[in-house]
Parts: C-alpha cells; sequence; structure tokens
C-alpha cells in the first residue's frame, strides 16, 4: 500500500559502479533516482536517501566527517573502502555508517550486495507499514488495549489506556500494576482490581478468556469486559497476553437505570404495580400483611387547583408512607392513581395489623391537613392478613380492597 522513493547518490569516479547502481530494478510500492559525482557535494549528500561513497581515493576520516555533517539522520551511508581503509573504521562506534562493502567487488558481488540491501530495506518499510496498521487500529478505538509479558509488564499500549491511567506511553513501558494504576499494594491484595491472577489463567490455558473486571481509575471504580489472549514466542511457548478491556461502567449504570425506570413510578419514586407481582411471583412463603390506601376527594383537588396540586398529594402520600413506614422485608408501591400499597412480610397479630393500618391513616391525614390546599383528603386504608403467603395474594389483595371500601363510605 505504501509508495516508497529512494534517492541513491554514488560518489565515485569510477562509472561502471554507478551503471550496476543504476541497473538495480526497484521492487514493488518502489521507484528509484540516481545522482552521482566524483567528490562529495553538499545538496547531493542533503537529498539522497541512499549515500554509496567510494573512498578508496580519499580521505577516509574527512569524508566521513563531511558526510555525517551533510546527510539527512535518516539517510544510509555504505562506504566502499579497500581493506586498510577498513582498520580505520570501526562501524560500532560510528552509528551513522550501516554498513562497509571492502573493495574490490567484481559486478556479480556488487550487484548481489545492492539486492541484499534492497531486501533488507524494503522490510524495515514493510515493518513500519505493520507498525503504522497496528498503531493506527489499536489507538482508533476507545477501548483499553494493552500487551504484556508472563511477568505482568506493560510493553505496549494505546491511547486510550495511556489517558485511563493518565500516563504517556514512555512512562508505562516496562512498568507493572502497581505503578501504572496507582495502587497501593495492600489495595492490591484485597483483589478488588486488575490483577495477575487473570493473565496467568490465559497463559496456563493458552486461550482466549474473558473476565469481569474492577479497576480504580483515579477516584472511581470502573467495570470492564476483558478479553485477554496468549501471545506465543518463536519456539511456541506462551511469552505474554495480549488485552483489551471494555469499560461497561456507563452501560451497566444505564442497564440499572432502565431496570429501575421500568419498576418505579416516575412521580413518586416507589414501586410500581409491576414489580409488586414480579415481587410477589419471587417472593418464598410466609406470613404475609396488605395495605390498600386509596384519596378519598382526591379528583377534587385536580378539579379546583389542576394536576399539579394533584401530583403533589401523590408526593405527599409516598413521603409520608416512606417517612413512617419501616420495611425490613417488603415494599411500598403506587399501584396507579390515587391508590397505593404496602406489603409487609413477617407474624404478626390480627391486633397489630389494625394499630397499624389506622396509624398509617392518622399519619397520612395529619400531613394533608397541614396543607391549605389538600386538608380536604383524606386516607382509606384497607388491610388483610395471611399466614399463608403468595398463593393467596388475589384473595388478600381482595379483601383489603373491601375494607378500604367500607373504610371509604364512612369518610363520605
Amino acid at each position: 500500500m505504501y509508495h516508497c522513493h529512494i534517492c541513491f547518490y554514488m560518489i565515485t569516479g569510477q562509472n561502471e559502479l554507478f551503471t550496476t547502481l543504476k541497473q538495480l530494478s526497484p521492487l514493488t510500492h518502489f521507484t528509484h533516482e540516481y545522482l552521482q559525482s566524483e567528490s562529495t557535494d553538499a545538496s547531493m549528500t542533503n537529498k539522497a536517501d541512499v549515500i554509496l561513497a567510494d573512498v578508496r581515493q580519499m580521505d577516509v576520516e574527512e569524508t566521513l566527517a563531511f558526510l555525517v555533517s551533510h546527510k539527512r539522520k535518516d539517510a544510509e551511508l555504505i562506504l566502499l573502502a579497500n581493506k586498510e581503509q577498513t582498520e580505520l573504521i570501526t562501524v560500532n562506534e560510528n552509528t551513522d555508517i550501516t554498513d562497509i562493502w571492502v573493495m574490490p567487488l567484481s559486478e556479480t558481488e556488487l550487484r548481489f550486495r545492492l539486492t541484499r540491501w534492497q531486501k533488507t530495506y524494503k522490510m524495515g518499510k514493510d515493518f513500519w507499514q505493520t507498525q503504522s496498521y497496528l498503531d493506527n487500529a489499536i489507538n482508533s478505538v476507545p477501548h483499553l488495549i494493552w500487551y504484556k509479558d508472563k511477568e505482568g509488564a506493560h510493553m505496549k499500549v494505546n491511547t486510550a489506556f495511556c489517558k485511563a491511567v493518565n500516563k504517556t506511553m514512555e512512562q508505562i513501558e516496562g512498568r507493572g500494576h502497581y505503578y501504572i494504576w496507582d495502587i497501593d499494594p495492600d489495595e492490591y491484595a484485597k483483589g478488588e482490581f486488575i490483577c495477575m491472577e487473570s493473565e496467568y489463567e490465559v497463559m496456563e490455558k493458552r486461550e482466549t478468556c474473558i473476565f469481569d473486571e474492577t479497576v480504580k481509575i483515579g477516584d472511581s471504580m470502573r467495570e470492564l469486559k476483558t478479553y485477554k489472549t496468549p501471545l506465543f514466542d518463536l519456539d511456541g511457548s506462551v511469552m505474554g497476553t495480549v488485552g483489551i478491556a471494555i469499560d461497561v461502567t456507563q452501560e451497566r449504570l444505564y442497564h440499572q437505570m432502565m431496570i429501575k425506570n421500568a419498576n418505579t413510578d416516575f412521580l413518586t419514586g416507589l414501586y410500581n404495580r409491576r414489580y409488586l407481582y414480579e415481587y410477589i411471583d419471587k417472593a418464598q412463603e410466609g406470613n404475609m400483611t396488605l395495605f390498600l390506601i386509596d384519596l378519598d376527594h382526591f379528583k377534587s383537588i385536580n378539579d379546583i387547583y389542576g394536576h399539579q396540586e394533584g401530583d403533589r398529594a401523590l408526593v405527599l402520600t409516598a413521603d409520608t408512607l416512606r417517612a413512617n413506614i419501616k420495611i425490613q422485608d417488603g415494599l411500598i408501591v403506587r399501584a396507579g392513581g390515587d391508590e397505593f400499597v404496602v406489603l409487609m412480610f413477617g407474624t404478626r397479630t390480627p391486633e397489630e395489623v389494625e394499630q397499624m393500618r389506622q396509624t398509617i391513616k392518622m399519619k397520612l391525614d395529619t400531613e394533608y391537613a397541614k396543607d391549605e390546599h389538600l386538608k380536604k383528603i383524606s386516607a382509606s386504608v384497607g388491610s388483610a392478613y395471611s399466614q399463608t403467603g403468595k398463593e393467596n395474594f388475589d384473595v388478600l389483595v381482595g379483601e383489603a380492597d373491601a375494607m378500604m371500601y367500607r373504610e371509604k363510605e364512612k369518610n363520605r
């Protein structure tokens, strides 16, 4: 996919060497340009991608100093020198020299060296392209990606990972969990955060594994869905892991919010009728107390003062029930309209149930009486009690409903 234009610059007085160079056929994705001079030229040196300097008739040190000072940093420098000159040059001490070819070389030998250099150069560009593919792929996604060795040191991470831990790639490279996630060893030992245990499992199983893990980012805890895969060495042994983490914290909050919205009344915040029946269906059998509450003269509030005041009456009812009824096992429900349900589990005597019923009515009527617009409202409360549990719930509702309507007739 990439395109690479190579400018060759040969410094030599021997035209046959330059002719052999120009006969070098470009590989796929490459184009060539050729320059030649008998002595060093600053402009050509600066333009070249590859410099082949025949220094056999030159002062090696002087020529090398000129080329190093004028060539681009990424340009490759190949010296064509005789055997005696090579003893004056130490490649390891001068990283600006790419290679030294001992002259003289036959045309066949020179062509072989040029072809081998060409393939090596292409491998570097192919590696660059692969690296570019990888970096752009992992840095374009919002998920955390990391590569670790088998000791847990992070060898490579993506941009999203850096943002999550508020550190640069240079700071992260080669470091472990404590430093990267700013986790105290004591906190790490509690097992609440991302740790190496899952990495060991992946390396032991030698297959991709999926985990639900928790990580502390700053002062907040984040829920991650992680996918971890083993990395294999040349000999087939496991040398580390690659991981991808998807932050599902917000997704789970949305899910919880959706469940809450489906199960609660928007106006009062109480559970709704739908959740009541789900709750009953899942509840264990046992003693059950039920209170049905209906507001008398509620319609007149809407008619006289508007639905806003009617809504306020419903919220006041919900708040009063929450404040005065302590439920350890059960729930308070707005069943719909101006009808409320209080469901409680546990053993009670008929006298206790009646006392609670009267207390609920008294608390509600007292709050309504305090409000100028709501003082005409009163609560009708019916109750029922079962010793057998959920299989008689509908019967229980019928009993409480009948009592509630008897109370409503009295209130009228």
